[in-house]
């Protein structure tokens, strides 16, 4: 029991650094509301499920061992977020509203828990997170529960923690939408998540 509260309360700490799932989430719900920022959160919680799990039976470790893998992996996710860092950016330039849900560009629950799911899977640095941070919890006399009791805790404090920050951004999201607003906070996500991509190169 220590080793799951010592892993809870590391893995607390760990959630209080932003990272591309926080900010996909704070667009999302500026954008199409707190529904669609908390579909998001549970994309990410998800991503972290898959993570998780592949780390308890040993895969994301054969995926670290792969070069090749885990290139592919780091390549992909790079990609995916200088694709979102870009598409942020140009909207940044154009000056467009951070509106709610338009007939030409609607964000709808699955839409935005794909968001949040991609956001997580094709992070390495979360898979890496899950390989460094397990093991050292995780011992002989652990059980073989214990590694899915830790995976499934996580995923639900990654939950409940996005899900805060896209209840906080809806609020906001009436002085975020404003021309100015939109601007700021397209300009600023957006070379966020480019600059992120750049350094996953």
């Amino acid at each position: 029991m220590s080793s799951y509260l010592t892993f809870a309360a590391v893995a607390a700490v760990g959630l209080l650094v932003p990272g591309p799932d926080t900010l996909v989430v704070l667009r999302t719900s500026v954008a199409a509301g707190a529904r669609a920022g908390t579909w998001a959160a549970a994309g990410s919680a998800c991503g972290n499920l898959v993570w998780g799990t592949a780390s308890a039976v040993g895969v994301t470790g054969l995926l670290a061992a792969s070069g090749t893998a885990f290139t592919a992996l780091r390549l992909g996710g790079a990609a995916y977020l200088l694709a979102l860092g870009l598409q942020a950016l140009l909207a940044a330039r154009r000056g467009d509203s951070l509106a709610p849900d338009t007939e030409d560009a609607p964000v709808g629950s699955g839409r935005a828990f794909r968001r949040g799911l991609l956001s997580d899977l094709l992070n390495v640095k979360v898979g890496l997170f899950w390989v460094a941070l397990l093991p050292q919890f995780v011992g002989t006399q652990t059980g073989a529960l214990m590694p899915m009791a830790m995976t499934l805790t996580f995923a639900a404090m990654v939950f409940a923690w996005l899900s805060g920050y896209a209840r906080l951004a809806a609020r906001l999201s009436a002085a975020l939408r404003s021309r100015r607003g939109s601007r700021l906070l397209n300009g600023a996500v957006g070379a966020v998540l480019v600059g992120l991509g750049v350094s996953a190169l």
